[in-house]
């Protein structure tokens, strides 16, 4: 699935290693599906010239699967800048101006948008912006969900969540009208997206912290999304958040394969990304990248991706960035990094369900063990274990005080 991506693949070559290690056609679709490559897959199969090359081809029922996955998203995107529109146009007549994040920001450089799923919609404000912009989304009728940063595992960079209650006739809401949380986000067909209101990129989990908010908002770029005017972050700042977004879901064991996909479709520039307004052309400045991941303390999760992304899809990185990056990162670090690859990535974000309490607090304990081994130094490690000790503010212990007060 990984290989067919590759920028300079070919159908002859993909087929040949797909019937040599008996991959099986009906299971690579349903792959691509859960892990939200299904559009990219069938764009690429789609490319190659299937039905006439005589190289490939696909049986009917896994290749109509990749090509509903796609209509679905080309589907779903177009819903979803429709909302975004809608809330960019408010905010500005407010005048708020928010820096689209992620997803929104992506699809639009990705050759084609139907290519990027999305689930939600990240837009960054000022501290000083938040009481409008939540004030504003609940005047278009969103409801909000607040949660202090000091619960659960800690992240700071937003604290609500945004959504509009909607008829749901197929009974994936709860009784107030809102998304009950699923699986897999990007198998969800729920019309109305959530609203995550940033107030800073900042990356935080079980006491591992890294911000690289500083200075983005002023070197933003004016673009438009949706048909309205917005902000985007700057290629640099967009290749560093990249990064650590995609390490942090490493850490965190969230779904990450999207994320991989990002950062070769940034990497790769004008050959298959497709930058939008004044942002195209502007080639990436990789000295500028690297001397701000460094400045702010993010060389080993950059290292971590890029490699990774290097790796899994030749994602075209300059051998001087990986010898810089590595000069900046610690050596246990350096050498770990070195050897992930892709059964790394599988067992972070493949992990079973969490249904008993016995699993909630193995899981907490692996949690933090993976979070610690990414410290920079034993300060940091220890920052991270000292967590497990405020039960109170963790999800398993206010899951068990809550069942006591009940008892």
């Amino acid at each position: 699935m990984l290989d067919a991506l590759r920028p300079n693949q070919t159908p002859a070559q993909w087929e040949s290693d797909r019937i040599r290690l008996g991959a099986d056609w009906d299971d690579l679709a349903v792959r691509a599906i859960v892990f939200g490559l299904a559009p990219q897959l069938h764009r690429r199969l789609m490319e190659w010239g299937t039905a006439s090359s005589g190289e490939i081809v696909i049986p009917p029922r896994p290749a109509a699967k990749l090509a509903v996955s796609y209509q679905a998203s080309a589907k779903r995107n177009e819903a979803i800048y429709a909302q975004l529109a809608e809330i960019l146009k408010v905010c500005a007549e407010n005048g708020l101006r928010p820096i689209a994040l992620k997803g929104v920001h992506l699809a639009a450089i990705y050759a084609d948008p139907a290519l990027r799923p999305m689930n939600d919609i990240d837009l960054l404000f000022t501290p000083a912006e938040l009481p409008a912009a939540e004030t504003l989304l609940e005047s278009l009728g969103y409801g909000g969900k607040h949660k202090s940063a000091e619960l659960g595992a800690g992240v700071t960079k937003h604290t609500s969540t945004f959504q509009r209650a909607s008829p749901d006739p197929s009974g994936l809401r709860d009784p107030k009208g809102l998304s009950k949380p699923t699986p897999n986000p990007y198998l969800s067909s729920d019309s109305e997206r959530m609203i995550e209101p940033h107030v800073s990129l900042e990356e935080s989990w079980f006491g591992l912290k890294v911000d690289i908010t500083p200075g983005v908002r002023e070197r933003a770029i004016e673009t438009t999304l949706g048909g309205q005017t917005c902000h985007v972050l700057a290629q640099e700042d967009l290749l560093l958040h990249l990064c650590v977004h995609f390490c942090f879901h490493l850490i965190m064991g969230a779904p990450s394969m999207v994320q991989l996909a990002d950062l070769l479709v940034v990497t790769h520039g004008q050959a298959q990304a497709q930058p939008v307004n004044n942002t195209r052309g502007l080639p990436l400045h990789w000295p500028i990248f690297v001397k701000r991941a460094i400045d702010s303390r993010a060389a080993p999760y950059a290292l971590a991706a890029l490699t990774l992304a290097h790796k899994l899809l030749s994602a075209p990185i300059p051998d001087s960035v990986f010898v810089t990056l590595s000069s900046a990162t610690p050596a246990p670090l350096c050498r770990r990094i070195s050897t992930l690859g892709l059964a790394d990535l599988l067992k972070r974000t493949q992990q079973k369900p969490l249904t008993s309490i016995a699993r909630r607090v193995q899981r907490g304990l692996a949690d933090r063990a993976e979070t610690a081994s990414w410290a920079a130094d034993w300060k940091g490690r220890w920052q991270v274990w000292q967590t497990a000790f405020n039960v109170a503010n963790t999800d398993t212990g206010r899951l068990l005080l809550g069942r006591k007060l009940k008892s």
